[in-house]
């Protein structure tokens, strides 16, 4: 037997920025709609291989620490002669910007190049699913690993390790802490408790088109932990309705926390009927919103982000970096600060904010207004201007912390507390409301 005792999970984000990710943070909308923002790119981090077909990258955890992000990911290479080394779990560093693999081992790989394995899988053939996962926990002596692999003695499934530094894992021997047909599921931290969301497969029998998992459906279902070691069994919380194609289903998820809610990265998958009892490449991406990470709304359906990771992202040079897999190599994929959602105008539109305690410092404007423009007017919280000044007036510009002024004054000089704020704006996006630093 064993304990792991999880460290104390970062806190949600302060009210400010505040941020536009759920439909209710959007009050008295007209002639503007909340939208999903796709990302720009990033930058490479490992590139393919093309004398390697087989071999290909996916980032699966992410850590950071002042100017050192690190990240945990997977090198799957069939082409390897030795088993064990088909599918190893190896770290890579960013620091100040600067990408490097630490040699973690004086021998070098069969590949060449730094020793950067960190893990490789069990010598047993699994019984369901591969070496696989790796979602990380901060307990109070290091990093805790979930990840799914084969134990010596029973079904393959859930399996956990502990580190002190992230690079020399310890596997904690024993059976799986849960053995479901599902190596699909990401951990996200809340409190003192671990969610998992994890695949389930539900009975299907008139499937559209069979593939590799006939007459079933891939549905997500949560799980909850307080020790990683002891789940709830999976509850389904999200499946596909009426709404979507036929033949859709849903694959994974990751979530993470976003403003004062949580936002998460939905894998959808469709069944292909070129490719009969095959495994589909059919995919689309969608960005799914919670106030909570249990209860989840789907307000983006109709935007397909393009990428999904089991990674969770980080902060490089002023922007939020999501790494992914692409094409047998590895990069990002990349947001300017809280821009991951926007209320849109295409022509003349309006909304208000929740009620909000100015700070003591200036607020500013998070905003895309080179084409448009946008007015910004105090409102108490039933509403109604409070104050003679003019609106705000913000014109052909684009920044992430766009002076706010009311005749030359700054919210700090308005005499105002608790409030709303009312937004009019033409051919213009806002994504966040924040003060200066």
């Amino acid at each position: 037997m064993f304990a792991i005792v999880l460290a104390a999970a970062s806190a949600i984000e302060p009210p400010l920025p505040m941020v536009f990710l759920l439909p209710e943070d959007v009050l008295d909308a007209s002639g503007v709609r909340i939208e999903a923002q796709k990302p720009m790119p990033g930058m490479k981090l490992i590139e393919a291989d093309t004398a390697r077909p087989s071999l290909w990258h996916a980032p699966t955890a992410t850590r950071q620490t002042g100017d050192t992000v690190t990240i945990w990911y997977q090198r799957p290479d069939n082409g390897e002669a030795d088993y064990a080394d088909r599918r190893v779990l190896c770290i890579g560093e960013l620091r100040a910007g600067v990408w490097s693999l630490p040699a973690l081992h004086p021998e070098a790989p069969p590949w060449g190049g730094p020793n950067n394995i960190c893990m490789r899988r069990s010598p047993h053939e699994p019984t369901w699913g591969g070496f696989n996962v790796f979602q990380l926990a901060d307990t109070a002596h290091g990093l805790a690993m979930l990840y799914w692999d084969q134990p010596e003695k029973g079904l393959a499934g859930g399996m956990l390790a502990t580190s002190a530094d992230g690079r020399v894992w310890e596997k904690i021997p024993g059976e799986a802490v849960f053995t479901e047909h599902n190596d699909a599921f990401t951990l996200l931290r809340q409190g003192e408790e671990c969610l998992l969301y994890q695949t389930k497969l539900e009975d299907w029998p008139d499937k559209p088109y069979p593939d590799n998992l006939d007459k079933k459906r891939r549905v997500q279902s949560l799980r909850v932990s307080k020790d990683l070691r002891s789940w709830t069994p999976q509850e389904v919380f999200l499946r596909p309705d009426e709404q979507d194609r036929p033949e859709a289903e849903f694959y994974l998820m990751k979530a993470f926390p976003y403003g004062r809610a949580y936002a998460a990265l939905l894998m959808k998958y469709f069944g292909d009927p070129k490719r009969p009892k095959e495994h589909s490449a059919i995919l689309e991406y969608e960005l799914i919103v919670s106030p909570d990470a249990r209860t989840w709304q789907r307000p983006f359906r109709d935007t397909d982000l393009g990428f999904w990771t089991y990674a969770d992202p980080f902060t490089l040079n002023g922007r939020w970096h999501f790494p992914v897999g692409r094409e047998g190599g590895m990069e990002t994929v990349a947001y300017e600060p809280h821009r991951l959602v926007a209320v849109v105008a295409a022509t003349e539109g309006t909304f208000s904010t929740k009620p909000l305690d100015l700070p003591e410092t200036p607020l500013t404007l998070n905003a895309d207004a080179r084409d448009g423009w946008i007015e910004i007017q105090p409102l108490d919280i039933h509403g109604q201007p409070i104050s003679d000044l003019p609106p705000a007036h913000i014109e052909g510009v684009n920044g992430t912390c766009l002076p706010i002024a009311w005749n030359g004054r700054s919210s700090t000089e308005l005499g105002v507390g608790r409030c709303r704020l009312g937004f009019r704006l033409n051919n213009a996006r806002v994504f966040a409301v924040g003060f200066a630093s």
